[in-house]
């Protein structure tokens, strides 16, 4: 629980990155077609001493705010390049992508910090992806296309990190910075990845055309924010190739991760879908001694309201019958003692009056 006077100053800031209060976790992003992990997305947290872990929503607001995103960019470069120097992981496609805020577009920063952490590692930069938001890259599309012409220039893995809502107009043609610089297209949130899951592709124009503009453009499109299972088995026929999300693995401590089986946790969401038991429908089948009885009928019962009319239609091994009954209009049970549809007191429906009405003319 934090308290009602949540406040960080610039000297709690201070202390933070002196002490190392900052951490780095890494969420694992799996291909769809082979289920191998392929890389992985950074995300800071604060160990805060007395608040705890501080969520990003909390403390990123406040490190803008103070104008100190870059110390964060810079220590957060720094922690996922020892990741992958020191991950275990043969294939040296693996990847690590660090998140930057829109601001740092603008200030031309981000590839200093960049070209310094990548001076003293013996590391192929491409293996380094840097998801650049589409707030920043609409904002200032003048000083972004001069950042990403210097990413490029460095090698480092471009994406691009789509909004919730659109900053970027992806079927009007090309927008005004360098796309063949990009390599990703990221679509996140839970809401996005739910809402596809439920329609299957129709209907999501904000969506097909993000992954239309991706395909167009050679891009490898990572679905964000798979929070369950369900969601997996639609996302590679929507035109994802990649996922990430709560429904595969939490973000993950770096030693934690060394261990992430992600076929196995891929395997065990597709085995958990596929034995959960359906919902029973409405019409429950009847039981086996009466399946096995061939000449048991099957009724069908339509209602008219305004006519009281009644449809009723039996049907065995050799004939299907049709009957109408003509009721008269049930009238409402605030009936005179003794009679018989006046068996309790609580005034019954006019449907529960048409079932005692039908039931008395069926001699059911």
């Amino acid at each position: 629980m934090y308290r009602n006077s949540f406040r960080l100053t610039n000297t709690e800031i201070d202390e933070a990155f002196a002490t190392r209060q900052f951490r780095l976790v890494f969420q694992p992003k799996i291909d769809l077609t082979t289920s191998r992990m392929v890389g992985v997305e950074s995300f800071a947290r604060w160990q805060h001493p007395e608040f705890g872990v501080i969520p990003p929503a909390l403390f990123l607001p406040v490190l803008a705010q103070q104008g100190r995103n870059q110390e964060l960019t810079r220590f957060v470069l720094a922690e996922a390049i020892s990741l992958l120097n020191g991950f275990p992981q043969g294939d040296d496609g693996f990847t690590v992508s660090v998140n930057v805020a829109p601001d740092e577009l603008a200030d031309g920063s981000l590839p200093v910090s960049i070209r310094l952490a990548l001076t003293s590692a013996d590391l192929d930069p491409s293996r380094l992806v840097i998801d650049l938001p589409e707030r920043g890259l609409a904002t200032a599309p003048d000083r972004a296309r001069d950042t990403i012409h210097a990413l490029r220039q460095i090698g480092v893995g471009l994406a691009i990190e789509c909004a919730p809502e659109p900053h970027l107009d992806f079927a009007a043609g090309d927008p005004p910075f360098d796309v063949a610089a990009f390599r990703e297209l990221k679509i996140g949130g839970q809401a996005i990845i739910q809402f596809a899951s439920r329609l299957e592709g129709t209907g999501l124009g904000l969506l097909n055309k993000r992954i239309a503009f991706a395909r167009d453009h050679g891009m490898t499109t990572t679905a964000v924010g798979a929070e369950t299972a369900e969601s997996l088995g639609t996302l590679q026929r929507l035109g994802f190739a990649q996922v990430q999300g709560n429904a595969i693995s939490q973000p993950l401590m770096p030693q934690d991760l060394a261990h992430f089986d992600a076929e196995t946790a891929m395997a065990g969401l597709v085995n958990s879908t596929q034995e959960r038991p359906k919902k029973q429908s409405r019409a429950t089948p009847p039981p086996e001694s009466l399946a096995a009885q061939p000449s048991a009928p099957r009724a069908k019962v339509q209602v008219v309201r305004g006519k009281a009319s009644v449809e009723l239609m039996t049907q065995g091994n050799e004939e299907t019958a049709t009957r109408i009954y003509r009721l008269s209009i049930p009238k409402p049970d605030n009936a005179v003692p003794g009679r018989p549809d006046a068996e309790d007191a609580e005034p019954r429906s006019f449907m529960s009056r048409l079932q005692r009405s039908l039931a008395r003319s069926l001699n059911l």
